[in-house]
């Protein structure tokens, strides 16, 4: 999925579209699960790596992104698409369908709801995604004019979920984290 948006928003391979700074925060929901296998899906430069190794997180890591120009900075095994030979603990998906590529919102939408049904199938204990509040679309008016980003619900996120047979799971909003992104939590 290569666009104009795609390209200029990740105009170098180490950028992941939120800083180190704001990526390490978001990270930090992780610190009371328990895992030994996590799939980060839109790892980019694999700054979720980093984050388990300064902190001491022993974990079998693997990567995923559609920017194979982010793989020299990972030092995983990597993959262009899920893989669904092999199942992982958890499987993270930080803010993988931010951006509204060509401006499309329900096929951004629709691109989500695959990512996390194939995420599903290769989650054995949960499943952590990030989306923008819906709420914030207004507010977000002015440095957001064109619908460059995509934007959910609640109540959307419980119908996805509730379409791809998923009961258990939590909306956390949490500013401490990301003050713009509901924080998905599912247990498989």
């Amino acid at each position: 999925m290569r666009s104009h948006l795609f390209s200029t928003i990740y105009r170098h391979p180490k950028y992941n579209g939120y800083g180190k700074e704001s990526a390490y925060r978001r990270f930090s929901i992780l610190k009371d699960l328990k895992f030994e296998s996590i799939l980060d899906v839109g790892s980019g430069p694999c700054f979720l790596q980093s984050w388990l190794i300064e902190n001491k997180i022993e974990t079998h890591y693997e990567a995923v992104d559609v920017r194979e120009d982010c793989f020299p900075f990972c030092n995983c095994p990597t993959h262009t698409k899920i893989p669904q030979n092999v199942k992982f603990d958890a499987v993270c998906l930080f803010g993988t369908v931010t951006y509204n590529i060509d401006n499309d919102e329900p096929k951004n939408k629709e691109l989500l709801k695959k990512l996390l049904y194939q995420s599903k199938q290769v989650a054995k204990s949960f499943l952590l995604f990030t989306v923008f509040k819906e709420p914030l679309r207004k507010k977000h008016k002015n440095i957001n004019p064109k619908n460059f980003f995509v934007y959910f619900s609640k109540n959307e996120i419980e119908g996805i979920l509730k379409e791809l047979s998923i009961p258990n799971f939590d909306i956390i909003e949490n500013d401490d984290l990301d003050e713009q992104e509901y924080f998905v939590l599912c247990k498989i």
